[in-house]
């Protein structure tokens, strides 16, 4: 029998405020739950359709018969098991496959191993379901992954040996068979044996009973990015760090953030390791198939963890929501549902959904640092306040943006007002000038980096403004032409300035001796490097010094984008605000115009004197491009 779901609009106007209570989880949790049946339905229609994959096990029928019959024994076994994030990842490539008919592509796994999935679910449900079993499985360099209950890792240095057996009698025996070699499973199977390495499993507090949060570092589709990864096994040192930090920022969330706290224990139930970043540099990442699962780098503190698990809890939440809520219409949404918009914590241009997407995220991280600046003390509070300010506006950027979009359903609409109600009186909130004005900056450099990356000045207008300023013209007898946005750039890591002005917040005003060797030459040029480290260290004639620094960098190198956003900033530093105003605005056209003359004779004008120029051009300031809304 099918069920029908359905979200009360006071789910959808809580949600958007940041509140999942526990009756509007559990309607999330079980229409994710009929969504992940339907894809098993969508699998077994395109087997059925094209049987076989030329492979050693049985077809997936084999694999789902078997899945019936453990939910018969133990509903909540099979639920536990089908509810593994990473079978949503499975499902959708897999089901890409079967209907596509296409072959493997480089480092893809044969169809017939990809298609095993389903057998490896069908023998970690049997166990759990304590059903009897004999079920062929794939191995892949002697390790056989049950997807929520572990991994044996056989010895088959020879390779030559890709499925294994595994065989439960239901009653605590259970063999995990890989050609010659055997593994002996324990008698309860979240216990560790020789070979045998159970799921991780981290508790949301200390003695706290219930299923808690998997730590899954074996799962093959366990990053979405980028399915079958290498093995990154967790040490037990580094498990035990994970789970002290858990431990930590689940305490500070239900201390400080209840209505956080609640929706993270409601809605994750697994976390993917990923390596440890620089400082100010935490990667974490979701995927809407993969409901209930969060990749995250090891956290450097509580507070670190704290605000990353906010974050990814929202963007679960909301695409669990617009799996049954349509909030932006895609194919009907008007001039404007295919725009490419700005969001400050994006390098690249992002679509309605996307935007929307990340201010909800970003909603809850301005939220988080909201309570946060209140609570710590010294040069933490300085950096809980300065992360406060930028986030607020750049959600305010991003609901002034939604607010023009007619992508946005009635639904969407609503969404988006309860996050506006929500905000409403934050810009009202005072924040100590030392974090207010690097906070400032934070946000014009976040836009002029962005714009001078992703928007392209038009070749013609370009040619026409360098022969006005070569022929004498003073700028205003023209018009500043709209740019347009580049939808193909190339990904790049976020701009080195905002991590540097974390730092020197974090370390009380100074930056740590090692940060230009580490730095210089590396991630940074070294003259630029120069430059911003002047800049960003304040203090009397710096701005002046850096405006030297960013203009020799692009006397050198005028290609430099970092640097002419940089030079705008420096120039407003030093009070030369008109031309500040060229290169924060429009850094891309001035950039444009220093190359093109020097195309023309080989001379490159003097940074400084062209912004100058360009700000004289009428409408410098207004809309920027055709088809991009935000920026």
């Amino acid at each position: 029998m099918l069920t029908r779901h359905h979200v009360p609009v006071a789910d959808l106007e809580d949600i958007a405020g940041g509140r999942v209570t526990a009756p509007a989880g559990t309607r999330i949790e079980a229409a994710e739950r009929s969504r992940r049946m339907l894809m098993l339905r969508a699998l077994a229609d395109a087997e059925h359709a094209a049987p076989g994959h030329g492979g050693p096990l049985p077809p997936l029928p084999y694999a789902f018969d078997l899945l019936a019959r453990a939910e018969q024994r133990d509903p909540e076994a099979v639920a536990r098991v089908l509810g593994h994030p990473p079978v949503g990842v499975w499902a959708v490539r897999l089901l890409g496959r079967l209907r596509g008919g296409a072959g493997p592509r480089p480092g893809e796994p044969p169809l017939w191993r990809e298609a095993g999935y389903a057998h490896a679910l069908a023998a970690a449900a049997a166990l759990r379901a304590g059903l009897p079993a004999r079920v062929r499985v794939p191995a892949r360099a002697g390790k056989v992954i049950l997807p929520t209950v572990g991994h044996a890792v056989l010895d088959d240095a020879s390779g030559e040996h890709d499925v294994a057996t595994l065989e439960t009698d239901g009653r605590g025996t259970a063999r995990v068979t890989l050609g010659p070699h055997a593994v002996e499973l324990p008698a309860a199977p979240h216990l560790p044996a020789p070979g045998w390495h159970p799921a991780r499993l981290l508790s949301w507090a200390p003695r706290e009973p219930g299923p808690g949060v998997l730590l899954d570092d074996a799962d093959p589709y366990r990053d979405f990015r980028s399915p079958w990864p290498p093995p990154a096994p967790v040490a037990d040192a580094e498990s035990g760090l994970w789970q002290r930090h858990l431990h930590d920022a689940a305490h500070l969330l239900t201390t400080r953030h209840p209505d956080a706290a609640g929706a993270a224990r409601l809605v994750l139930n697994s976390l993917v390791p990923l390596p440890g970043m620089p400082r100010f540099r935490t990667s974490s990442a979701s995927y809407a198939e993969a409901f209930g699962s969060a990749l995250v780098s090891l956290p450097r503190d509580a507070v670190d963890f704290a605000v990353t698990l906010v974050h990814e809890t929202r963007h679960s939440v909301l695409n669990a929501l617009s799996h049954q809520i349509p909030l932006v219409d895609r194919a009907t949404g008007g001039p404007h549902a295919d725009a490419l918009l700005y969001a400050p914590w994006r390098t690249d241009p992002r679509p309605p959904w996307g935007l929307l997407h990340g201010a909800y995220a970003f909603t809850g991280v301005a939220d988080f640092w909201r309570t946060e600046r209140h609570a710590l003390t010294g040069p933490r509070a300085d950096l809980a306040h300065f992360e406060f300010a930028v986030w607020r506006d750049a959600v305010a950027i991003a609901l002034r943006t939604l607010a023009d979009q007619s992508g946005l359903t009635p639904w969407g609409r609503r969404f988006a007002d309860g996050m506006v109600r929500q905000t409403a009186s934050w810009a009202d909130e005072q924040v100590p000038a030392g974090a207010l004005a690097p906070a400032l900056d934070e946000l014009a450099d976040l836009r002029a980096t962005w714009c001078s990356h992703n928007l392209v000045a038009d070749p013609a207008a370009t040619r026409r403004l360098t022969e006005l300023r070569l022929d004498g013209g003073t700028g205003d007898e023209a018009t500043a032409p709209p740019s347009r946005v580049r939808a193909d750039g190339p990904p790049r890591l976020p701009e080195l300035r905002c991590e540097l002005r974390r730092m020197l917040l974090a370390d009380g005003g100074t930056f740590a001796p090692d940060t230009r060797a580490r730095l210089s030459g590396v991630e940074r040029a070294p003259d630029l490097l120069e430059a911003d480290l002047c800049l960003l260290r304040g203090g009397p004639g710096s701005a002046a010094r850096a405006v030297d620094r960013y203009r020799a960098v692009l006397t050198a190198a005028p290609g430099t984008r970092a640097a002419w956003a940089g030079l705008g900033l420096a120039l407003a530093a030093a009070g030369e605000h008109t031309p500040a105003t060229a290169l924060l605005h429009r850094p891309e056209l001035v950039r444009a115009l220093a190359l093109d003359t020097r195309s023309r004779d080989g001379r490159l004008p003097d940074p400084v004197d062209l912004a100058h120029w360009t700000a004289r051009l009428p409408g410098l300031t207004g809309p920027l491009v055709t088809g991009l809304q935000g920026a």
